[in-house]
């Protein structure tokens, strides 16, 4: 049997000035000062942050004060035993997971292997060259020193980037996500083990998973890839349900290969099988397939995968029929989940995890500069149902097309193609983020370097290794340019440029716009509130400001963040930290929500017929990896704030929304599995008088799939601009279905009541009443110890009219502390004790 050794303890760590490669005789391994304890997986930020080596680098202007642990070399050691082979078909390998990036592995002194490539494990055979007592030694080269003695090709100066010439992480070098000026990772981010093999191992299992006759049954086609061969060996598989009853089985010898290697076909077929759905569609049954090499009835190595049956088509750009029923994506554009190491936090990708589902997503983009995500991410996104946009790691603007550089990216691909394909969740593959895009914005006309990666050898790997998935030559791609809302996936650039056709898109990719995170996260940021609102900032906008907010705050954006802002001309000036934070927050809100509620409803109130445009929409970002004022939902501190709870709501499966223009229009979108039937009920409410002016009530019915307009508004003639819009959906039974409402006026010209708000808890939900109309109730909450952090509320930052209940579940961490609600423009407070 396959013996696998972890090798993850006992490790010491320590900094070099650069140099080549070590030697037998070098003196740096030499003596026990200087050498820091360490386990892996940990880069060398992380162990030199927990040693105070380093102040945290997230911490307000403390990134460049550890530079210098990019320009040195760091050596990673330690022993261990080896007791030598099982029997005399033994072979011995060393497997490196995750290296980061350039490392040369010594065994005993021996150079046994170097490494260039942070996105591919590194395997390499060490049969023979153990002994009792072995030392492992990775020399990781500074990627500064090394970028810095290459050759840039003069045809490329000005077009490639030359930390592009090393197949690392893009923003390790750049200050894009907002370490500034840079964050240069380095060193080991997962796991190490040695692996024995008797006689024969598992290599590869390919698996393609399709279903005919009408979903009566389920193929699952298999090829394994073998190395190594013992006389007489038998290939078994089982395919067990999600009942874990045998759905299928299969035995058969195996025919040694040449040159040590060995393959072998075969095809089950499931009856009956269960179809794995998207999230909101249905369930997620996953079925267990197990393949087994024995040999002499002795089990010589083992693997498990999860599948799912489903049929995926995708009959127009971007436009995906999932067993045969048409899936609309909604959803986001994901970051690296942390800004100091790429090692993989299980815990806080459950987390987000967690936030998209209960912001009524079925869909996540993993962006092309962000990092290799673990197995266990797919595993999540297979049971949750979540689908998967995943693009290979490539960002902005041109790439080298040397024969080198483009077989290092075949090889990511393949092993990205090799090792994914089998997930259930997996919609289709993109080759990468904005390549094309970027160079067509940055260097218009000038032919793009490295394209044949992304129109050829990505392209001929998909269809190769995995024929049954689309893949997108980019993102964005399709049209008479790469951003054509009208015929691929676009990129919301509108308010730096002008896009023809961006109301009514194909796709949306990412939707971004620039604002602070909650006041309570800001202040952390900003290191104190005399950063986050100097003294003397008036808070006014003038025509002498370079920026909309006070310079200290540029210091904590990236990418002209300042150019991204929603349309903060519609709310109050600020005058102070709360009322700036609130603006900018409300105001993205406003942005998005008003965006996904058009691209939902997907044609214009003037002509309602028809298909919906519209197949999705993307909000960019989902997560901070480190403090900065950009465009996330949830910041760094793992808090969601107002467009985080402006998007759930938008993405309501049942969704009632006014279309406000020359007319006022309400619409019903159903991206629910059932029928919608019932009554709508619209009306006009007072909030100066706090009582409501006019109503009036339809009959709807909308199919899945459809958005359908309701009527106009016209009856209500004219009204005043203070009065809000107010629509509640009711079933057949009298349950309420969905509500919205809305402002025919811009935010900065109502006048808002102060309402009292009164709080209960039942269990572990909330119930909120108001006596007036409460714009923009913001819950809180203090725990016990203190900590104001890690309450997490089924929804937040809602209005409320009088007469309405809301009952809001608390889903955080604390069991037990003090609750606040307060609407943002009423001196009213109201607090109860939740868990005592």
């Amino acid at each position: 049997m396959k013996t696998i050794v972890q090798l993850d303890e006992g490790w010491k760590l320590k900094g070099f000035e650069p140099f080549e490669a070590l030697s037998a005789a070098d003196g740096r391994l030499a003596g026990a000062d200087g050498w820091l304890d360490t386990a892996v997986p940990a880069q060398v930020h992380e162990v030199l942050l927990r040693e105070g080596i380093i102040e945290d680098p997230a911490e307000w202007g403390k990134t460049q004060a550890c530079q210098w642990v990019a320009e040195q070399d760091w050596i990673y050691r330690r022993t261990f035993a080896f007791d030598g082979p099982a029997g005399p078909g033994v072979r011995a390998y060393l497997h490196f997971k995750g290296l980061d990036t350039l490392a040369d592995v010594y065994v005993n002194g021996e150079l046994v292997a170097r490494h260039n490539d942070m996105f591919v494990p590194l395997r390499t055979e060490v049969t023979g060259r153990l002994r009792a007592v072995n030392e492992l030694v990775l020399h990781f080269r500074s990627a500064h020193a090394y970028i810095r003695q290459l050759e840039l090709p003069s045809e490329w100066e000005g077009k490639i980037r030359r930390s592009r010439l090393l197949r690392k992480h893009e923003h390790d070098f750049a200050p894009y996500l907002s370490a500034k000026p840079y964050f240069t990772r380095v060193g080991v981010y997962d796991s190490v083990q040695l692996e024995l093999v008797d006689e024969t191992e598992i290599a590869e299992t390919d698996l393609r998973i399709g279903l005919t006759e009408g979903y009566r049954q389920g193929k699952v086609q298999t090829t394994v890839f073998g190395s190594g061969y013992a006389e007489g060996s038998v290939l078994k598989l089982e395919v067990r349900g999600p009942d874990g009853r045998l759905a299928a089985e299969y035995a058969g010898r195996i025919d040694p290969g040449s040159g040590g290697s060995w393959q072998h076909r075969c095809e089950l077929t499931v009856d009956a099988p269960e179809l794995w759905w998207p999230r909101g569609y249905g369930g997620q049954p996953l079925y267990e397939v197990t393949v087994t090499v024995l040999a002499g009835g002795e089990v010589k190595d083992r693997e498990t995968k999860r599948v799912g049956f489903r049929d995926v088509v995708m009959e127009k750009p971007l436009d995906f029929v999932i067993n045969g029923r048409r899936v609309k994506l909604w959803g986001a554009q994901s970051a690296p989940l942390t800004g100091i190491t790429h090692r993989w936090d299980n815990e806080k990708s459950n987390r987000l995890l967690d936030l998209l589902e209960n912001g009524n997503m079925n869909a996540q983009r993993i962006w092309g500069g962000s990092d290799r995500y673990d197995d266990r991410f797919y595993e999540e996104t297979d049971r949750r149902g979540i689908l998967v946009w995943q693009e290979f790691f490539h960002d902005y603007g041109m790439y080298p097309d040397t024969d080198e550089y483009r077989d290092l990216c075949r090889k990511e691909a393949e092993y990205q193609v090799k090792r994914l394909k089998h997930h259930p969740s997996l919609l289709f593959w993109c080759g990468g983020n904005e390549c094309f895009m970027g160079a067509e914005f940055e260097l218009p006309g000038v032919p793009y370097i490295g394209g044949e990666i992304f129109l050829e050898d990505y392209k001929r790997i998909c269809e190769t290794l995995d024929p049954d998935r689309y893949y997108h030559i980019n993102s964005p791609w399709g049209g008479a340019y790469c951003n054509d809302p009208l015929e691929g996936d676009t990129h919301s650039y509108t308010n730096t440029w002008y896009v023809p056709g961006a109301d009514y898109p194909v796709l949306i990719a990412e939707e971004i716009r620039t604002s602070p995170p909650a006041e309570k996260s800001f202040l952390r940021y900003m290191g104190g509130r005399e950063r986050a609102w100097p003294e003397g900032y008036s808070g006014l906008i003038t025509k002498k400001d370079k920026y909309p907010w006070p310079d200290t705050w540029t210091e904590k954006t990236t990418t002209f963040g300042w150019r991204k802002i929603p349309p903060i001309e519609q709310f109050y000036d600020s005058d102070d930290l709360e009322s700036a934070v609130y603006k900018f927050g409300a105001a993205h809100g406003l942005y998005l929500r008003k965006i996904i509620e058009n691209n939902r409803r997907g044609k214009p109130s003037a002509s309602p017929e028809g298909e919906r445009i519209c197949k999705g929409h993307f909000v960019c970002r989902w997560n901070d990896s480190w403090p900065v004022i950009y465009g996330s939902m949830i910041d760094y501190y793992g808090e969601p704030y107002i467009p985080y709870y402006a998007v759930k709501r938008a993405y309501e499966p049942v969704l009632l929304s006014f279309d406000v223009g020359d007319f006022i229009y309400l619409w019903i979108v159903n991206d629910g599995i059932r029928d919608v039937k019932g009554t709508v009920h619209i009306k006009l409410f007072d909030p100066e008088a706090n009582r409501f002016a006019a109503e009036t009530a339809r009959q709807v019915y909308a199919a899945p799939g459809e958005s359908e307009l309701i009527c106009d508004l016209n009856e209500f003639k004219q009204f005043s601009r203070q009065y809000v819009l107010y629509a509640y959906l009711t079933g057949e039974n009298g349950e309420r279905l969905a509500r919205t409402n809305d402002f025919v006026d811009i935010e900065k010209h109502l006048h808002f009541p102060e309402a009292k708000l009164t709080l209960e808890t039942d269990g572990e939900a909330l119930i909120v009443t108001t006596d007036k109309f409460a714009r923009c109730i913001e819950l809180g909450g203090v725990s016990e110890d203190g900590d104001e952090f890690g309450w997490l509320f089924e929804d937040n930052y809602f209005d409320l009219l009088p007469g309405e209940t809301k009952r809001v579940n608390i889903l955080g961490r604390h069991a037990k502390g003090t609750i606040t609600a307060k609407p943002y423009y009423s001196p009213y407070a109201s607090t109860v004790e939740y868990g005592v």
